[in-house]
């Protein structure tokens, strides 16, 4: 029996982008190799990330089936947007009240655009090289938010920001630079996981999600085959089924390999 789209029922795939299948703008040819295999046997593959959609969809194109973004508040599946879970125009004046009270800055998600609120010149310069020039924009009320980076600019400040919002938010810092993405506690990765398994009709045996960080601990609470990377946190390897190599290392491919989806490392 075959998935609308006419991909396989029998598994699903889902893999965190930084420090999983990429390390920063690199995506390592191996990894890039597993997925088209993935998709050649006709598995569902989606990439699971806290990067806006546009950001995940340059690095990996038609690479895969489609892309929960946003840590779990945007699904595109086959290019179209399946499924968003913005914040109410009450949630967004709270954040932007605590930002601007921290002196904190941000990027705030849309379904096109990433939107600068307080943010250093230098700091728009870096999200424009990241995400492109036509995908940063000023601050627009009109537009929907479904996820936000907060820039604390220094290390020092790190601890006070996990403070402030430790009842709302977990933080995943992008590799100690002075910002970082951030799951909503009580709408996650995990969230948008089990929306596709309830879509597709796809059980929890027969999926996979691959992580390194603390946010992809909610990926691992909603599937049975919990791939931690070699180079992933403590709390996350606690948690897996298997712990395979680091990232720079073929971790993906020898994980695939462990799961018996495919047969040998060539």
């Amino acid at each position: 029996m075959k998935l609308r789209g006419g991909h396989d029922m029998k598994k699903v795939f889902f893999f965190d982008i930084d420090g999983t299948l990429a390390i920063r703008h690199d995506v390592p040819e191996n990894n890039k190799k597993a997925l088209q295999l993935l998709k050649d046997k006709g598995y569902l593959t989606f990439i699971c990330t806290g990067r806006a959609p546009f950001y995940a969809k340059k690095l990996f194109g038609d690479m895969v089936s489609g892309y929960i973004c946003c840590n779990g508040r945007y699904i595109l599946y086959n290019n179209e947007k399946l499924h968003g879970e913005a914040f109410t125009e009450d949630e967004i004046a709270w954040y932007l009240k605590k930002f601007k009270d921290e002196n904190f800055g941000a990027l705030l998600v849309s379904d096109d655009v990433s939107m600068c609120f307080d943010l250093a010149k230098h700091e728009i310069e870096d999200a424009k090289k990241d995400y492109g020039k036509k995908h940063i924009a000023e601050y627009d009320a009109s537009l929907p938010v479904y996820t936000f980076d907060i820039f604390y600019h220094h290390i020092d400040n790190r601890k006070r920001m996990i403070d402030v919002f430790k009842d709302k938010l977990l933080i995943n810092d992008h590799n100690g630079c002075g910002n970082c993405d951030c799951s909503t506690i009580g709408y996650d990765k995990g969230n948008a996981i089990a929306y596709i398994l309830n879509h597709f009709q796809i059980n929890k045996d027969d999926a996979y999600a691959f992580g390194d960080g603390y946010n992809d601990q909610a990926m691992f609470r909603e599937v049975n085959n919990c791939i931690a990377m070699g180079n992933a946190v403590d709390k996350l390897k606690e948690k897996a089924t298997f712990i395979t190599d680091d990232v720079d290392k073929d971790g993906i491919t020898k994980a695939l390999v462990h799961e018996g989806i495919f047969d040998n490392i060539k």
